[in-house]
C-alpha cells in the first residue's frame, strides 16, 4: 500500500501541507496496523523527535503513551481521528496551556523595528549577531526548545545585551558597547547552548544531551547600521553554507572583499538547508539499436536558486560541503529511482560521485537500509578532481561488490582519469570525454587516439561510452570506432522527466550507422606511416579492420590458400594518404566497403603487380578525392543491392575520382542499382586520364562511368575503354537524368549495352549540358527498346564531334544516333566518319529536330533497316 498517496490523502488532503508550512507546531500521521506501515509528516516527526526511518513499533508506542484525545498537561498532545478498524490517524500539537504562555518568558525580546531605532545611536564598537537554532535532523527546533536555548545564551552575554526577533528560529543579539573579541563572544554562545538542558522527545524530562545547534553570523566595526545588519546576515549565510553549528565573523575589511558573493552564498546555503535539488535525466543508448539502456542523473535546482552544477560544486569545495553534496545526491537520486521503478525495469541509473568524499559507513549503510534492493541498478560515476587514496578506493570497491553496483570512469582522457587510474579503478564502463569527440570526424589525430582507446577498452573488458556526441558526423564516427554506448545532445538533451524512447529518426540513424559499421567484435589494426602491411599476417592475427591516417602505406600478399584476405580498410577524415598495392588481394564481408575514404580525405592508390579488391569496392564520398595510378593490374569486383565499384551508391554523390594508370583497371559491378565508376551524382568530377579500362555492370539500373541519380561531370582521355552493361535501364557514360558535361578525347572506346532503355554516351532523358568527343574511335552496339547512342531524349544536350570514327549498331523499337531524336540540342560534326546500322521501326541517326546541325568534311555510311 502506498501510505502517502492513499491513506494520507484520504484523511488530510492537499491543503494540510500548506497549513503545516505556515504553523510548525502541528503535524499529522497515519498508521496501518495490518501492514505495520506508517506515514508521518515532517512537523509530526519533529515534534515527536523521530528519525525518518523510525520503525513502526516505536512510533506506535509514542502514540499510545500520549494519545487518546486527552490533554495530559504536557507540551505535546496527540488526538486520534475516527478511522476504520486497523487504521489509526491523528494530529500532533502543542497543548493549549503551553501555547498560552510565552515560551520566551524571562527574555526581553523586542521587535525588529525597535532594534533598527536602537542601531541609530550605535558606535563603532557595537557588535551585532544573527543567530539561528536548528534541530540538526531531530525534534528540538520547536519554539519551546529554542526559547530555552536562547535564555541560556543570553545569560552568558554582557548585561547590556538586547535581543530582537528576526524570523522563525532566528534572533538578533545586539551589544551596543562591546569591549571583547567577537570570537570569544561566539564561543560563549556555543558553549551555553551546548550545555543547556532542553525537553526530551516527550516534552517531559530535561536533558543536556541534545542535538540542537546554533549557527551565527557576527559583525562588528561598522559605522552604518544597515551595513552592520547586512554584514551579520551575510556572515550567517556563510556560516550556514559551512554547515549547521558554524560561526562566522565579519568586519568591514572582510565584508568589502566578499559582499559580491553574498547572493551565491545565500543561494547555496538555502539549497542545502532545504534540499532544493532536482535532477534532469539524459538517456544513454545502445550504439547498435538506439534503445535507451540507462539515464544519467544531472544536478539541477528548484525555485530561485540560480546556481549551475559547477557553481554548486565550487561553493561546496570552498565551504567544506562536498560531503553533503555527495550525500544529498545519492539519497535524492535513489529516492527518485524508488518512485519510478517501472521506468528502470531494464535500465540503469548513472549517478555522479565525488569519490574523495565518499560517505562514511554510518551514512552509506543508512542508505543501503532504505534502498538496498535498488542499488544493483546504479552505476556510480567517478568524477575525480583530486587523487583518491588506496584505502578509500578499497572501501568503495567493497561497497560496489557487496551491493552489486557498477562503476564508470567519467571524462576519460582528462585530469586524473588516465590509464593508470583505469587500472586502479577497474571499472565496468569508461566514458570518453567530450573534448576528444568534438569534431572528431574532421580531426585525424583524434580519430587515431580514440579508435585505439576503444580497441584498448574492449581488449581489457571495459564498455566504451561516447559522451557529448553533438552531431551526426560525430555519432557516425564513434559508432564506426566500435563504442558500445552513446550519450549526448544529438541523441537527446537532459529532461526533467524520463523519456521512454529517443527520436525515431535518430534511432534509425544509429541502426543504419551500426549496420554500416558491421560487427562490433572487430579487431582494428592502426597502421603507422611507412608501414608495410602483410595481408597474410593480418589474416593470421585475425584483424578485421585497418585504420589509416596521414602517411604512406604498402599492402601486399594474400592468404596462404591463395584467397583474398577479408579486411576493411578505413582512411581517416581529412587526411592525406598514399596506398601502395603490390600483389594485394583484399575482400570484405557484410556491407562495409573494401577501402573507405573519410570525408575530406585525399588518397592516392598506386597499383603494381596483380591486385584484387572483391566485395564492396572503394568508397569515395563527396568532398574526398581518389587518384588511381600505377602500371599494375587492378581488378575490382562489387556486388550488393545498391552497389558501386569505385565511388558511392545511388543515394549519395561521390567525390572526385581520377584514374591515371598505365596498367589495367578491370571493374565488375552487379546489383539492382549499380555504378562502375561514380555514384548518385558526380559533380566533383570523374577523370579517366590513362590506362586500359574495362567496366562490366548488370542489374536493373546501371551506369558504367558517371551518375545514377544526379548530374555528371566526366572527362576521358588518352586511354582504351570497354564498357559492357546489361540492365533494364543503363547508361555507359553520363547520367540517367539531369545535366552532363562529358569530354572524350584521344581514346579507343567500345560500348556494348543490352536491356530496355539504353544510352551509350549522354543522358537517358530530358538531359541538358554538353558532350565533346574528339580524336578517337567509338564503337557502340546496343539491343533494346529505346536506344540513344550519343545524346539524350526530350532535352537540350549539345554535341560537338571532331576527328572521330563512329561505328554504331543498334537493334530496337526506337533508335537515336547522335543528338536528340525528340529534343533541341545542337550538333556539330567535323572530320568524322560514321558507320551506322540501325534495325528499328523508328530511327533517327544525326542531329535534333529543334536544334541546329552542322556537318563539315564527314564521311558516312548509313543503313537503317537494310
Amino acid at each position: 500500500m502506498d501510505m502517502e498517496n492513499k491513506l494520507w490523502q484520504s484523511y488530510f488532503g492537499a491543503v494540510w501541507g500548506k497549513v503545516c508550512s505556515i504553523w510548525h507546531n502541528i503535524g499529522g500521521f497515519v498508521m496501518d496496523e495490518k501492514s505495520g506501515e506508517f506515514y508521518a509528516d515532517e512537523n509530526c516527526r519533529a515534534l515527536m523527535g523521530l528519525r525518518e526511518n523510525t520503525d513502526y513499533d516505536k512510533f506506535r508506542d509514542i502514540v499510545a503513551l500520549n494519545g487518546g484525545g486527552r490533554d495530559l498537561g504536557l507540551p505535546l498532545c496527540i488526538e486520534l481521528l475516527d478511522t476504520p478498524s486497523g487504521i489509526a490517524a491523528g494530529i500532533v500539537y502543542l497543548s493549549k496551556e503551553y501555547m498560552s504562555k510565552s515560551v520566551f518568558e524571562g527574555l526581553d525580546i523586542i521587535p525588529q523595528s525597535e532594534l533598527v531605532r536602537l542601531l541609530d545611536g550605535m558606535t563603532r564598537s557595537s557588535l551585532l549577531a544573527l543567530v539561528r537554532f536548528d534541530g540538526a535532523g531531530k525534534l528540538l527546533d520547536s519554539d519551546y526548545c529554542i526559547g530555552e536555548a536562547l535564555k541560556a545564551a543570553v545569560a552568558v552575554l554582557p548585561e547590556n545585551t538586547v535581543t530582537a526577533f528576526n524570523s522563525d528560529g532566528q534572533f538578533w543579539i545586539y551589544v551596543p558597547r562591546f569591549g571583547g573579541k567577537p570570537e570569544e563572544f561566539a564561543d560563549n554562545i556555543r558553549k551555553a547552548v551546548k550545555e543547556c538542558c532542553l525537553p526530551d522527545e516527550f516534552g517531559v524530562r530535561s536533558s543536556s544531551n541534545h542535538s540542537l545547534s546554533v549557527t551565527a553570523g557576527i559583525s562588528s566595526g561598522f559605522e552604518v547600521p544597515a551595513r552592520l545588519m547586512h554584514a551579520a546576515g551575510f556572515a550567517l549565510y556563510e556560516a550556514k553554507a559551512k554547515g549547521a553549528g558554524s560561526i562566522c565573523c565579519f568586519d568591514p575589511e572582510k565584508y568589502a572583499k566578499q559582499k559580491s558573493d553574498i547572493e551565491s552564498i545565500r543561494a547555496f546555503s538555502e539549497l542545502l538547508d532545504k534540499n532544493l535539488f532536482t535532477y534532469h535525466f539524459q538517456p544513454i543508448v545502445s550504439s547498435s539499436t538506439g534503445e535507451i539502456v540507462a539515464y544519467e542523473a544531472l544536478m539541477r535546482t528548484k525555485g530561485n536558486i540560480a546556481l549551475n552544477p559547477l557553481q554548486i560544486l565550487n561553493c561546496a569545495k570552498n565551504f567544506g560541503r562536498l560531503y553533503d553534496i555527495e550525500k544529498a545526491t545519492l539519497k535524492n537520486t535513489l529516492k527518485y529511482l524508488s518512485k519510478h521503478q517501472l521506468d528502470f525495469e531494464n535500465r540503469r541509473l548513472y549517478i555522479n560521485s565525488i569519490s574523495s568524499h565518499a560517505l562514511d559507513d554510518k551514512d552509506f549503510y543508512a542508505i543501503v537500509n532504505d534502498y538496498g534492493e535498488l542499488l544493483e541498478k546504479v552505476v556510480i560515476e567517478m568524477t575525480e578532481q583530486t587523487e583518491i587514496s588506496e584505502d578509500d578506493l578499497d572501501r568503495i570497491r567493497v561497497r560496489l561488490e557487496k551491493n552489486n553496483m557498477s562503476l564508470a570512469i567519467d571524462d576519460y582522457g582528462t585530469g586524473y582519469s588516465n590509464t593508470s587510474n583505469l587500472l586502479r579503478y577497474d571499472p565496468e564502463v569508461v566514458k570518453i570525454d567530450r573534448s576528444l569527440i568534438s569534431g572528431i570526424d574532421q580531426n585525424p589525430k583524434a580519430q587515431k587516439i580514440v579508435s585505439k582507446m576503444v580497441e584498448y577498452f574492449h581488449s581489457s573488458g571495459y564498455t566504451a561510452l561516447a559522451e557529448g556526441v553533438e552531431t551526426s558526423e560525430e555519432l557516425k564516427t564513434m559508432i564506426y570506432f566500435g563504442v558500445d554506448l552513446i550519450q549526448g545532445y544529438y541523441v537527446s538533451k537532459p529532461k526533467p522527466v524520463l523519456i521512454h524512447d529517443i527520436s525515431e529518426n535518430i534511432r534509425e540513424e544509429i541502426v543504419a550507422y551500426s549496420i554500416e559499421a558491421g560487427d562490433k567484435d572487430k579487431k582494428v589494426f592502426h597502421a603507422e606511416d611507412n608501414d608495410v602491411i602483410d595481408l597474410a599476417e593480418m589474416y593470421k592475427k585475425r584483424y578485421s579492420d585497418i585504420f589509416l591516417g596521414t602517411g604512406t602505406f604498402t599492402f601486399s600478399g594474400k592468404a596462404e590458400d591463395d584467397r583474398a584476405v577479408p579486411l576493411s580498410v578505413t582512411v581517416g577524415s581529412g587526411v592525406d594518404c598514399v596506398i601502395h598495392l603490390k600483389n594485394a588481394w583484399l575482400t570484405t564481408y557484410g556491407e562495409l566497403p573494401n577501402i573507405k575514404l573519410g570525408t575530406g580525405s585525399r588518397v592516392r592508390i598506386v597499383c603494381s603487380g596483380e591486385d584484387h579488391i572483391d566485395g564492396r569496392g572503394i568508397y569515395v564520398p563527396e568532398g574526398s578525392s581518389l587518384e588511381l595510378v600505377g602500371s599494375g593490374e587492378l581488378y575490382v569486383r562489387s556486388e550488393s543491392k545498391d552497389c558501386y565499384a569505385i565511388g558511392t551508391d545511388s543515394r549519395q554523390p561521390c567525390g572526385r575520382i581520377t584514374v591515371a594508370m598505365t596498367g589495367i583497371l578491370d571493374i565488375t559491378a552487379n546489383g539492382d542499382k549499380c555504378v562502375g565508376i561514380g555514384g548518385g551524382g558526380c559533380k566533383d568530377g570523374i577523370v579517366i586520364a590513362g590506362g586500359d579500362i574495362a567496366v562490366n555492370c548488370s542489374g536493373d539500373r546501371c551506369v558504367g562511368i558517371g551518375s545514377i541519380d544526379g548530374d555528371a561531370d566526366v572527362t576521358i582521355s588518352n586511354c582504351g575503354c570497354r564498357l559492357k552493361l546489361a540492365a533494364g535501364m543503363s547508361v555507359g557514360i553520363g547520367a540517367v537524368r539531369g545535366s552532363a558535361d562529358i569530354s572524350i578525347s584521344d581514346y579507343n572506346m567500345s560500348c556494348e549495352l543490352s536491356g530496355n532503355n539504353l544510352t551509350a554516351v549522354g543522358v537517358m532523358s530530358n538531359g541538358t549540358g554538353r558532350i565533346c568527343i574528339l580524336d578517337g574511335r567509338l564503337n557502340i552496339s546496343m539491343k533494346g527498346r529505346t536506344l540513344n547512342c550519343v545524346g539524350t531524349r526530350d532535352g537540350e544536350l549539345d554535341c560537338e564531334l571532331k576527328n572521330t570514327v563512329f561505328k554504331l549498331y543498334c537493334e530496337g523499337g526506337s533508335v537515336s544516333g547522335v543528338g536528340d531524336k525528340t529534343g533541341k540540342g545542337d550538333v556539330t560534326a567535323q572530320s568524322c566518319q560514321f558507320d551506322v546500322m540501325f534495325l528499328t521501326g523508328d530511327g533517327w541517326w544525326l542531329g535534333s529536330p529543334n536544334g541546329t546541325l552542322s556537318v563539315v568534311d564527314c564521311k558516312k555510311d548509313i543503313k537503317i533497316n537494310k
